[in-house]
């Protein structure tokens, strides 16, 4: 995990560009369409200490549901009528913090194609200190339970760019 806190950092003190960042392992690229379950696996391909996963039945026309676990704390996704990558990031992020956060690569907004990034909260809590809260979350959007990521239409998008762009 230090190996990607070390890629972030060295973007942030201009030790590499943003091109650089795109294509380093830094980034979890994930398309839309992808597998709920393998978004989980991903973010857990990231941390040093990964969480146990199962699948439960529920009935539901879309599959099983994702069930999260480390030690005695255990977390069924709460999805509604159809799985929803938004509901399965919103919530890993929640199940894993305070030790690691899931923080959206803002630069992919738009896309049909997103990028994330996991890292420790110590880590994050670091670079905000080291190169300012408002520049990282520039780059590096938290993620809460209210947050929409896929699910933006797009005069929010549209409206997100412009507000980028406005505080660049």
């Amino acid at each position: 995990m230090e190996g990607l806190y070390n890629i972030v950092k060295d973007f942030f003190s201009h030790d590499m560009d943003l091109d650089d960042l795109f294509d380093s392992e830094a980034i979890i690229w994930i398309d839309w369409r992808e597998d709920d379950e393998d978004v989980v696996n991903y973010f857990n391909d990231m941390m040093d200490e990964p969480i146990d996963i199962k699948t439960v039945s529920n009935g539901k026309a879309y599959g099983d549901d994702i069930v999260l676990q480390k030690g005695d704390k255990e977390l069924q996704i709460p999805y509604g009528d159809e799985q929803d990558q938004d509901v399965t990031i919103k919530y890993f992020n929640d199940f894993v913090k305070p030790d690691y956060e899931v923080r959206w690569f803002a630069e992919s907004l738009g896309n049909d194609t997103l990028g994330f990034t996991v890292l420790s909260g110590a880590e994050w809590a670091n670079l905000e200190d080291e190169f300012g809260a408002d520049t990282v979350r520039y780059y590096f959007e938290p993620i809460n339970l209210e947050s929409k990521m896929f699910n933006l239409d797009m005069d929010e998008v549209s409206a997100l760019l412009e507000l980028r762009e406005n505080n660049r």
